[in-house]
């Protein structure tokens, strides 16, 4: 072997390893049994095991914000007292770590090789930018990571045109994490029919289970509790990381561990609607034969397939302009980010030295950024919440996510020529 091949060979395993001791060294920091997010799932797990799900949406535990249905989920984890759950959770959230990270080398290997150390050093790179995201999981006692990882099965499902799977699993993501839907139109738009048609079955069918098997008034709690109360409201905490929460934080005195939703104030209002149109007309613009084409893309051509790019571009959108994205949401790029670069190399899109050195730094730097950063206690942003530096500082994450949506947008123009070429063809 050339020694210099070697040499990079070995430097890239090197990276592997040192970014995964850098995460192992980071959990124990974490591990301790914390009263976050996960008693909303335990809690309402109980409530189902006991025989009083009337109860799932009671404020004696963290507030349930998920259909009635979903409570049967944390009907396993009930079984055990409260600190054996969050153990169990906790090593379930760190294998799906360990998991996410095989399915993408998995991925590298069939659609993306050769997998070697340098390629599995770039996906290590990615999981070190997202380590704050990770722990922020950890901490909360989040379902996130295991979310995440069948998100990695529904790329690998689309990639394989096992649509129907793929739109059953998406399906039940929807049904537990409320910003994925917004994946959906994107979908249709993409002709990707069959995979959202039974998504929103998915969805549907849980909706229906949740009146049929819980009934009409806990329905309306949910309702109430997660659409009307939250419809046409923002807040400017800390951990809101959508574009509303960060204008909330540019433009208003909103406290930054106050989550009490309160009406969009009109300058707010012009800022996100702004962007999100500008945004629009620049993706538009650039691929609008590409964002709507005649017919379902080829996945599998090397030199036109482009469900890396919509995974990519979707997910930073989601991450953009729905109200309320909690920190941990950041999570789901882990999966399109790991690929796009390999997926911009396959592809030998023909831009030009300024258009490619654009495109890096904007996905450097967004991906950096949307990584997050290491996340203080409630009180410590109470104390803080007049500092105008920190209050931009703050904003990082979805300032991350607006670079990596410029990133996917240069070789947009190139894809829409391709696939207008593939339609004539």
């Amino acid at each position: 072997m050339d020694p210099s091949r070697r040499a990079v060979r070995i430097g890239g395993g090197l990276i592997v390893l040192l970014v995964g001791l850098q995460l192992g060294a980071s959990l124990p920091a974490v591990h301790e049994v914390r009263l976050n997010d996960f008693p909303a799932y335990w809690g309402a797990g109980k409530m189902v095991l006991e025989g009083q799900p009337e109860r799932i949406y009671s404020t004696e535990w963290k507030w349930f914000t998920n259909l009635p249905v979903v409570a049967v989920l944390g009907v396993p984890l009930a079984i055990f007292e409260y600190e054996t759950a969050w153990e169990i959770l906790w090593w379930l959230s760190v294998l799906s770590f360990v998991g996410i990270f095989g399915l993408l080398a998995f991925a590298v290997a069939r659609y993306f090789p050769p997998l070697d150390p340098v390629r599995l050093a770039m996906i290590a790179v990615v999981f070190f930018c997202f380590g704050p995201v990770m722990r922020r999981c950890l901490m909360l006692g989040q379902t996130t990571p295991l979310v995440v990882l069948l998100f990695g099965v529904v790329y690998l499902l689309a990639r394989e045109k096992r649509d129907r799977l793929a739109g059953l699993v998406l399906g039940v993501i929807c049904a537990i994490k409320i910003p994925p839907l917004l994946l959906l139109p994107l979908l249709v738009a993409r002709r990707r029919l069959e995979m959202a048609g039974v998504a929103v079955c998915v969805v549907v069918a849980a909706v229906l289970a949740s009146w049929l098997f819980f009934g009409g008034d806990l329905m309306q709690q949910y309702a109430d509790r997660v659409i009307l109360d939250n419809f046409g409201r923002v807040h400017a905490a800390f951990n809101n990381q959508s574009l509303d929460g960060a204008f909330m934080r540019i433009l208003s005195e909103q406290g930054l561990a106050d989550w009490v939703p309160v009406p969009r104030p009109m300058d707010e209002r012009i800022a996100v609607y702004g962007l999100i149109a500008v945004l629009a007309i620049v993706l538009w613009v650039r691929g609008r034969t590409l964002l709507w084409p005649l017919r379902r893309p080829a996945d599998a051509d090397p030199h036109a397939g482009s469900l890396e790019l919509e995974l990519g571009l979707g997910v930073a959108l989601m991450l953009l302009v729905f109200p309320i994205v909690w920190i941990h949401y950041y999570l789901f790029l882990l999966v399109p980010l790991a690929l796009l670069p390999l997926w911009w190399q396959q592809r030998e899109l023909s831009l030009g030295t300024g258009a490619r050195t654009l495109t890096i730094a904007l996905f450097v730097l967004g991906m950096w950024w949307a990584g997050g950063q290491d996340v203080h206690e409630n009180a410590w942003y109470a104390a803080r919440e007049t500092e105008t530096l920190l209050r931009w500082r703050l904003n990082l994450q979805p300032l991350g996510a607006l670079l990596l949506v410029g990133a996917c947008a240069v070789p947009l123009a190139e894809m829409a020529r391709r696939q207008q070429s593939s339609e004539r063809g």
